[in-house]
C-alpha cells in the first residue's frame, strides 16, 4: 500500500503537487504535507512569501478614497439637495403663473374657398323631364309596342343629354366666358353626341310621329356637333364667337328643337319656331 501511495506522488507533475502545497485549505493535510516532502524531494517546493505585517498602528496610511465624508461634506449635501428642491418648485410655480396669465388666442377657423369646377353640371334630372315630356308628343297606338317604345325612350334619353350639355356650352360661350375650362367643355360634349351617333346607326321602324321626332333630332344633332367644331377653334384662339353664321345655325336649331319641347330645360328659353319669308 505503501508502495502504491508513493507512486501517486511520484506520477504527479510538479505543478500538480505545488497546487496541493499552495491551496492546503483544500485538501487534508496528509495529503499537503506528502506533497510537499515530495516537491523537497524533487528541489522544486516553492514557498509563497508571507504578507509583510504592519509593524505598528502609526506607521499605516488610509488609502485616498473617491469623495471625502463626515458630518461636514453630510450637511453640504442637504443644503445642496433643499436649495435645488426650492428653486424648481419656484420655478415651476412661476411658469404655471405666467401660462395662466398670457391670455389663450383663439385658433382660426380655415377659410374655405370657392373654386370653379371644371365638370359640365349634371343633367340627369332634366334629361328625363325631357323624355317624358317628348313621349307624351307621341299617340298612344305608336307607343304600344314595347321594342318601339324602349328603343324610342333610349334615343331620346341620349338625344337630351347631349343637346343640354351643348347649350350649356354655347350659353357660356355667349356670356363671353373663354376660360381654360371650355376647350374640355366642348370637347365633353362632342363625345356625348357620339353616343347618340352610334345608336342611331341601326334601321327603326317607327310609327309617323316617332319618324319626324327622329329626323328633327338627327338635324339637330349634325347642327350641334358643327358648332361645337367651330366653337373648339374659337375656344383654342380666342376670337369673337358669336358670327352670322353661328345666328343661323341658332335659328335652325330653335326651329327644329320647338318640334320637340316648348322650350330649353336648361336656360329657359322657349324654342321659337322659325318663319320663313317667301316671295311669291
Amino acid at each position: 500500500m505503501a508502495d502504491t501511495y508513493d507512486d501517486f506522488y511520484h506520477q504527479k507533475t510538479d505543478a500538480e503537487l505545488q497546487f496541493l502545497v499552495d491551496h492546503p485549505e483544500l485538501y487534508q493535510p496528509s495529503l499537503v504535507t506528502a506533497a510537499r516532502s515530495e516537491l523537497r524531494r524533487r528541489g522544486k517546493l516553492v514557498v509563497p512569501a508571507p504578507l509583510p505585517a504592519i509593524a505598528h498602528a502609526a506607521d499605516y496610511v488610509e488609502p485616498a478614497r473617491g469623495l471625502p465624508t463626515g458630518p461636514l461634506m453630510l450637511g453640504l449635501a442637504v443644503l445642496l439637495l433643499v436649495s435645488s428642491g426650492g428653486y424648481y418648485f419656484m420655478r415651476t410655480k412661476t411658469g404655471a403663473a405666467t401660462e395662466a396669465a398670457a391670455p389663450v388666442k383663439p385658433k382660426t377657423p380655415p377659410r374655405l374657398e370657392s373654386v370653379e369646377t371644371s365638370a359640365i353640371p349634371n343633367y340627369d334630372g332634366p334629361v328625363a323631364t325631357a323624355v317624358t315630356q317628348q313621349l307624351r308628343r307621341v299617340p298612344a297606338a305608336e307607343q304600344a309596342p314595347e321594342m318601339d317604345r324602349r328603343q324610342y325612350r333610349e334615343l331620346v334619353k341620349r338625344f337630351w343629354t347631349a343637346e343640354l350639355q351643348t347649350e350649356y356650352v354655347f350659353e357660356r360661350a355667349r356670356q363671353g366666358k373663354m376660360d381654360s375650362f371650355l376647350p374640355g367643355h366642348v370637347e365633353t360634349a362632342l363625345a356625348t353626341w357620339q353616343q347618340w351617333n352610334k345608336a342611331t346607326l341601326y334601321g327603326y321602324k317607327f310609327g309617323p310621329k316617332m319618324t319626324q321626332h327622329l329626323d328633327a333630332m338627327a338635324r339637330v344633332a349634325r347642327q350641334q356637333q358643327e358648332g361645337l367644331e367651330d366653337l373648339l377653334l374659337v375656344a383654342r384662339n380666342p376670337q369673337p364667337y358669336e358670327t352670322p353664321r353661328t345666328r343661323e345655325r341658332e335659328a335652325d336649331v330653335n326651329d327644329l328643337l320647338s318640334s320637340l319641347l316648348p322650350k330649353s330645360p336648361v336656360t329657359g328659353r322657349t324654342y321659337t319656331v322659325l318663319v320663313r319669308k317667301m316671295n311669291l
